[in-house]
């Protein structure tokens, strides 16, 4: 989950958002939609108009949190090892 976590801190607001949408389709094609709506909370902390910065990370520890609890699918595996 850190390598993951790491990787997308690191990029772009723009970017972020587009490999999150780009995991959440992948999801959503192999009908893993409870998994889908996990990212979808990451996806959610990242609006055009900014959060404050205590807001924002609240709502990623949230999201991330909801992840950890759909990491045995073995594509989230997958998706999270990767990073």
């Amino acid at each position: 989950m850190n390598p993951f976590y790491t990787n997308l801190k690191a990029m772009p607001q723009q970017q972020r958002v587009e490999k999150i949408e780009h995991i959440i389709g992948f999801l959503r094609q192999h009908n893993a939609h409870n998994e889908a709506m996990a990212f979808q909370l990451l996806r959610d902390c990242y609006p055009t108009f900014p959060f404050f910065s205590n807001e924002l990370k609240f709502r990623e520890y949230l999201a991330i949190t909801s992840i950890s609890e759909v990491q045995n699918h073995h594509i989230v595996r997958q998706i999270l090892a990767q990073g």
